[in-house]
């Protein structure tokens, strides 16, 4: 049978020791949106075989000008899920692990993995990663687009320059996170394709990765600059030793940005077995997955997850999925727990 990965052994800083490290690597894709989308097809290609997606939105007729894998089929469906079916068109004998939620600290303490790639689209999940990285002492390779210019680079934050360095202002641009950003289509796969070689240099001899450069391209002007970052000395989150415990949203509906999703956590809501023999009885439509059950209500998507958390899919504002959200809560509550 003919060695699908013969041509990359060929080439000199790879070969068949640096292509078994490839094999045996499990990454981590945070975003699986424009970037995410593109290094997971990518990665897949090169031979990772264990991927692990992470992205709570679903696919949204818009994600089709800039996001790979996806097409007009998949609208409506999980991000995370969709991209697994594509993926394993590729590669079927792949490990892809699809988490439908948004990152928090604790994720990667239940997920390790070789690297982890940054390809989210706002700064309060890329906060928390760095936070992760600083925390957990782990590597991930930072990527973002926004017009026509690209920024990538390695981060290593126990002994390199953290996010924080790189962005001293890192608190003003998390506000920013639901300003609505264009994207040149080209733009992606080139930025993209910057973080994948760095991601398959480091799978193949970290020792050699340059973690205090960052890259930048500009592909309407077509010019490419490499900056050194320095680790800052006054850089408050690589100096901290403790990080604010995150608020409790408890009950408290939050959109992601640029989306027409809501999300909350509702400690009280019945457990998922529960929930699943209710809506049998009731006759509503509705899938099953490892960590969450996907089901119809009132005519919108709903995701409800171990953890307790809801995602409302297609919710026009705020005071829509509240409403939404009420009603679940109380039909759940009062025909599901029976005193």
């Amino acid at each position: 049978m003919p060695d699908r990965f013969d041509r990359q052994k060929r080439v000199k800083v790879i070969g068949e020791p640096g292509q078994r490290r490839i094999e045996q690597a499990t990454v981590i894709i945070a975003g699986v949106g424009a970037l995410g989308t593109y290094a997971a097809a990518q990665l897949i290609r090169a031979g990772v075989a264990g991927l692990i997606l992470v992205d709570p939105d679903v696919v949204t007729l818009t994600n089709l000008q800039r996001q790979a894998l996806f097409t007009e089929a998949d609208v409506g469906e999980l991000k995370v899920t969709a991209a697994k079916r594509h993926l394993l068109e590729i590669n079927h004998s792949a490990h892809i692990q699809v988490v439908p939620e948004s990152i928090d600290r604790s994720f990667f303490e239940d997920h390790p993995a070789t690297l982890v790639l940054d390809c989210l689209d706002n700064y309060t999940a890329r906060d928390t990663i760095n936070q992760a990285a600083l925390a957990g002492h782990f590597d991930y390779i930072f990527a973002s687009c926004a017009g026509t210019f690209g920024s990538v680079m390695p981060v290593s934050p126990t002994h390199h320059a953290c996010l924080n360095c790189l962005y001293p202002n890192l608190a003003e641009l998390k506000q920013t996170d639901c300003d609505l950003i264009g994207v040149n289509t080209a733009l992606v796969p080139l930025v993209s394709a910057l973080q994948v070689s760095l991601a398959l240099h480091y799978l193949v001899d970290r020792a050699s990765v340059q973690f205090d450069r960052l890259y930048t391209f500009d592909n309407w002007t077509m010019t490419q600059q490499t900056f050194r970052v320095q680790k800052a000395d006054q850089c408050a989150m690589c100096h901290r030793l403790t990080w604010p415990v995150p608020t409790d949203t408890s009950d408290t509906l939050q959109v992601l940005c640029g989306t027409q999703t809501y999300q909350v956590t509702h400690a009280l809501l019945p457990s998922l077995p529960l929930i699943e023999q209710h809506l049998e009885n009731q006759k509503v439509p509705y899938k099953r997955f490892k960590t969450f059950l996907s089901f119809n209500w009132d005519g919108y998507t709903i995701s409800l997850f171990k953890n307790q958390k809801l995602l409302l899919y297609g919710v026009s504002d705020l005071e829509a999925a509240t409403r939404l959200y009420q009603t679940i809560k109380t039909a759940f509550n009062q025909e599901v727990i029976q005193p």
